[in-house]
């Protein structure tokens, strides 16, 4: 609303004015009204809270605190309500205590103002002046059925609610060391607070998706989360035995065949997206509480995420050989490991650069280790995306062969051996250099009773008796 002075335009607020104190109200009121505003009082937040939805005031001006319904509960409450939550609410108060100014603000209040400091108040209140429009655009009438009591009943148990939420989401900190584990606790908690039909987890930098739901509808959960990420990661992986998704099946979500599309929730940390949540519901669509819990739920997982992918890259610099970029004997293990879980043969060549230590004497240690990543590059290349090629150590590798018996292993080493023997190694201002290599080979029939160490040991056994018998050949162990 507007009034026209001489030549001046001023703005008239509707403003609530909500304070205990009678004397207070009496001060402030003057210099409101004395600016030209329009003022209703009111002794109690309560009172204020069943008025506002039926006439909607431009501005609320309410004592921090209060009894019964403070200031700070006041605005809360504004906040939580769709049709008051865009009201605008100062909060002021006779106290200089610092917590006051740090409530006031996380209770959504617009600004703070000590008492006494009108000049201030009435200098933002005329920087907030409506617009001819918005002055004229009073939102209809709401009335409430539930009264105040029933109103801030329900709004603490959405904030304990919301707190619970949190804490929980903060606690998978404790998995994320381990990216299945940190899935299936935040399964645990995600099908406790909203009934999806499937959700997945991709983070940021890993392959391997994530997805939990029924276990009638593992397949068409599948191809349901394709359509949301787009191509899935191939099936084969350098990583023996690992699988493009990690499925995670219980009864508790939904096992129904029709949805609409997936909703898609990103995870940031900061400005960066560490990771993309995928729900999919009954045909009932996603509920406006449902999207709340899944922001809430998205918003304390981006630490929790950042923290998992530190982790998993601390693990994978110490499981890496820094000269070579191949996994190194830690690494090799863990992925023995993946191996061990699938039945059938296993073989392993476990291989030695021949007189490699003359190259270190008469060339110098760069050269050597130019001639070690030519080597890992060889293998690199001949090995199936299944093998596992790794630096065992000083001019060993070995390369781990899931699925493959001795007959084809032999194959393998040979092709290994020749490989290695028909590179020219180039080396800066020298000319190209030839080297070969002696090969031990190990195989067995089933992996799941068979120790790394021992698969090793007999190919090591079997190298030296190549390099006895002349070097550059394969020997079986």
């Amino acid at each position: 609303m507007y009034l026209r002075g001489q030549g001046a335009t001023r703005t008239v607020a509707r403003i609530f004015l909500v304070d205990d104190s009678a004397a207070s109200r009496a001060i402030l009121r003057a210099s409101l009204e004395e600016a030209g505003h329009r003022v209703e009082e009111f002794a109690g937040a309560g009172e204020a809270s069943e008025a506002v939805p039926t006439r909607y005031p431009d501005l609320i001006i309410t004592d921090l605190w209060m009894p019964g319904l403070s200031g700070v509960q006041f605005c809360r409450l504004l906040r939580s309500e769709p049709e008051t939550a865009q009201i605008p609410v100062f909060l002021v108060t006779a106290s200089e205590d610092r917590r006051s100014r740090f409530w006031a603000h996380h209770a959504g209040a617009t600004a703070y103002f000590n008492k006494g400091d009108t000049e201030r108040l009435l200098r933002s209140i005329n920087e907030r002046a409506l617009t001819r429009e918005s002055a004229q655009t009073i939102p209809p009438p709401v009335v409430h059925r539930d009264g105040v009591a029933e109103r801030i009943s329900h709004l603490l148990d959405t904030l304990l609610l919301e707190s619970t939420v949190t804490a929980q989401s903060r606690a998978l900190a404790h998995f994320a060391e381990e990216p299945r584990s940190l899935f299936v606790a935040l399964s645990d908690l995600a099908s406790s607070l909203v009934p999806y039909r499937w959700m997945a987890l991709k983070i940021s930098g890993e392959e391997r998706l994530h997805l939990h739901c029924h276990p009638e509808m593992v397949q068409a959960a599948e191809r349901e989360m394709q359509e949301a990420f787009g191509k899935l990661p191939s099936t084969e992986r350098r990583v023996a035995g690992a699988s493009p998704v990690y499925s995670l099946a219980d009864d508790r979500p939904l096992a129904q065949t029709l949805a609409p599309a997936p909703t898609l929730q990103e995870i940031r940390f900061g400005s960066t997206i560490v990771g993309t949540l995928a729900f999919s519901f009954a045909m009932r669509g996603i509920e406006r509480e449902d999207r709340r819990l899944i922001a809430l739920l998205s918003d304390e997982l981006g630490g929790v995420l950042r923290m998992s992918m530190l982790v998993a890259e601390a693990q994978r610099l110490a499981a890496t050989d820094t000269l070579t970029s191949l996994p190194n004997r830690r690494g090799l293990a863990a992925q023995y490991q993946h191996c061990r879980q699938r039945t059938g043969p296993v073989s392993l060549l476990l291989l030695d650069v021949d007189h490699f230590k003359i190259v270190n004497d008469e060339l110098g240690h760069e050269a050597g280790d130019t001639i070690l990543q030519h080597v890992a590059k060889v293998l690199t290349k001949l090995a199936r995306t299944t093998d596992v090629v790794a630096r065992w150590g000083g001019e060993e590798f070995v390369v781990l062969l899931p699925g493959t018996s001795e007959a084809g292993a032999r194959v393998a080493a040979e092709r290994v051996r020749r490989a290695i023997a028909d590179h020219a190694f180039e080396l800066p201002d020298l000319p190209p250099l030839r080297k070969t290599a002696s090969v031990g080979l190990a195989s067995v029939n089933e992996s799941k009773g068979t120790e790394l160490d021992e698969l090793v040991a007999r190919a090591d056994k079997a190298m030296y008796v190549a390099k006895s018998r002349g070097r550059n050949r394969v020997e079986v162990g």
